[in-house]
């Protein structure tokens, strides 16, 4: 089967019965998709509302990449409510895989102090999974003279091509967002579909659930001067047996009072490193990321891991009452 990637053969075939593999995707810009990150990041800004674009292309030196696209919108509400809507789509480059989720995200904000604040978050949506049998290429397909001839029938049934179940998740985050702290902390935890939603696909006899997916983050501000700040931070994403461990260091240095200098990188445990860049102005912050592999995939992909771009827009508010740190991990 020629198109078919090693990450769609886990997720389809090891997702048979108790046997789970992870099936969310990953960003190396976590920090930048607050929502696939935490819904309790709901909300949470130093501003009004926020728009956020997120695009992955995982393994572009294979047949088909691996594409991840997300945009989410949050807005601030009183009363220290956040609400705030996602979506996101994951897809081989040939179209034969789909992956897509949509939610609706609740938080509220319990403030400890005027600075220190404890927040919440939930979300409902669905999920659906998909393939596309006429984009793919069987064994059978291909003729020992011409190469592979669409016009030989493949003989492979697919009797549920496509799957759709309810979804959700939940979270808790305390950051201090005191701007006359020098150090500043954040951490979370979140759980992504907890009731392991039934997603029967390929084959109506077999049980097809997705496995709950825990995420706990944190990290903190280091305020060194006027100038500079440096913010060491981690993940660790644990979802169907299957277990990974980010850790970063990025330094913010301030250009002039509405624009700043973001560059660092992570280092994805047994998998990747990944230097990153960025630009914030006048509440825009665009990033970029790149994933040279150090795995064993790295002989197929050529050490290209992937590169990911980010956009962010944070209105800030007319009148703010305090100005404080947005937690960013």
């Amino acid at each position: 089967m020629r198109k078919y990637i090693l990450f769609i053969l886990i997720q389809l075939l090891m997702m048979h019965g108790k046997s789970y593999a992870q099936v969310d995707a990953h960003f190396t810009q976590f920090f930048a998709y607050p929502q696939w990150l935490n819904p309790a990041f709901t909300g949470a800004m130093n501003g009004s509302y926020r728009v956020t674009g997120n695009y992955r292309k995982q393994w572009p030196s294979l047949t088909s990449a691996l594409l991840s696209q997300g945009i989410s919108a949050d807005i601030s509400l009183p009363r220290n409510f956040g609400l705030g809507v996602t979506l996101f789509n994951q897809k081989t480059e040939d179209g034969g895989y789909h992956y897509t989720s949509g939610y609706l995200s609740v938080s509220y904000q319990v403030h400890l102090s005027q600075y220190q604040i404890l927040a919440s978050g939930f979300q409902i949506g669905f999920l659906n999974r998909r393939v596309d049998p006429g984009n793919f290429q069987f064994g059978n397909q291909f003729n020992p003279l011409i190469g592979f001839d669409p016009t030989i029938p493949s003989n492979e049934i697919f009797s549920y091509p496509t799957a759709t179940s309810l979804d959700g998740s939940f979270g808790l985050l305390y950051f201090d967002g005191d701007p006359n702290h020098t150090l500043n902390p954040f951490l979370g935890f979140s759980v992504y579909h907890p009731t392991e939603p039934e997603n029967r696909f390929i084959s109506s006899a077999n049980s097809n659930k997705i496995p709950i997916r825990y995420s706990f983050h944190a990290g903190f501000r280091i305020h060194m001067n006027d100038l500079v700040d440096v913010m060491p931070n981690g993940i660790f994403l644990s979802q169907g047996g299957t277990n990974e461990f980010i850790t970063g260091l990025s330094f913010n240095v301030k250009l002039d009072p509405y624009k700043d200098l973001i560059f660092g990188g992570n280092y994805r445990i047994n998998d990747a490193i990944a230097p990153n860049v960025g630009i914030h102005i006048n509440g825009l912050t665009v990033g970029f990321s790149y994933d040279f592999n150090t795995s064993q995939i790295k002989t197929a992909s050529t050490n290209n891991g992937g590169y990911e771009l980010s956009i962010s827009f944070v209105n800030p508010k007319k009148t703010p009452v305090t100005k404080f740190v947005c937690p960013r991990l």
